[in-house]
């Protein structure tokens, strides 16, 4: 006799699904129009094909992603997202906070050379 599978466990969003999407495709609001949150994945979508409002869709898909991670993010219909691995969750945060820091400290590192390349040429 096949097993019958259990709807209720199978509805709604993979945690996932919707971490991978933002991790990947998330200044495009990917893992907003999965979620079924069309309206700010549009606008999402918008801002970084505009160009010049990337940097603010970036930050907004970051906030997103720790929210993910930490399983403050729900569906647009008001449900968790299901399957939740914390350890995962944990790693995508370090990542992230760990490329933050590096990238500040690549402009700082930058802009000291570009100072000696300045100084050394007057």
């Amino acid at each position: 006799m096949a097993e019958e599978l259990d709807t209720q466990q199978l509805a709604g969003k993979n945690w996932m699904a919707t971490m991978m999407s933002c991790w990947a495709l998330g200044s495009l609001g990917a893992h907003r129009f999965y979620t079924g949150k069309t309206t700010s994945a549009w606008i999402m979508f918008v801002m970084t094909i505009i160009g010049f409002l990337a940097p603010i869709s970036c930050i907004w898909a970051l906030i997103d992603g720790f929210m993910i991670a930490l399983g403050k993010f729900k569906a647009a219909d008001g449900e968790e997202l299901y399957e939740r691995i914390d350890w995962v969750g944990y790693i995508y945060i370090a990542i992230m906070i760990l490329s933050i820091l590096a990238g500040i400290g690549f402009v700082f590192l930058m802009g000291a050379a570009m100072a000696a390349a300045i100084a050394g040429t007057g």
